[in-house]
């Protein structure tokens, strides 16, 4: 392999590098602008994991695509010098982005999920006061037969002896 060739896949793997660092900045952007009662936040550590998991396989699939999954020490500390390349110098510029970019598609998503969820809570929520009113009729009727059944038939005695 010569020197060119090794110097492209350093940078390469130095661009991931950066790539790695901005995807877990908008993952925490994007946990971090839902509401703090949401059920993604409260996972946020699962989230994240398989966040990282992802990146790895993929940087994997990316050294097995560029090096035909021969690594040297040094694709490792180009990708960590891409994570530390991305927190000193890219970091506000891309943040800023990531926040454009979350403010234009996944705020309304979330608003266009919580609206469904909301209309279908009250459409559930109909089904059941229908489903009551129809069936509160028959549960006086029951309450007060049982009642009053039971009122009967508490002054007989059983295995009363005959005499």
């Amino acid at each position: 392999m010569i020197v060119s060739e090794q110097f492209v896949q350093l940078l390469v793997m130095v661009v991931s590098g950066i790539a790695v660092g901005f995807i877990i900045d908008s993952v925490r952007l994007i946990v971090f602008s839902t509401p703090k009662r949401s059920s993604l936040r409260k996972w946020m550590m699962l989230f994240e994991l398989l966040t990282w998991i992802l990146l790895g396989a993929l940087t994997y699939y990316l050294l097995f695509w560029l090096k035909d999954g021969a690594w040297r020490a040094y694709d490792p500390l180009a990708q960590i010098a891409g994570i530390f390349l991305y927190q000193t110098i890219f970091q506000t510029f891309l943040r800023f982005v990531a926040r454009i970019l979350v403010n234009i598609t996944w705020r309304p998503l979330w608003f266009i999920i919580r609206l469904i969820i909301a209309f279908i809570r009250q459409i559930l929520q109909l089904l059941i006061n229908i489903a009551a009113f129809v069936i509160r009729p028959f549960v006086k009727i029951y309450s007060y037969l049982s009642y009053t059944l039971l009122k009967k038939f508490r002054y007989i005695k059983y295995n009363k002896r005959q005499q």
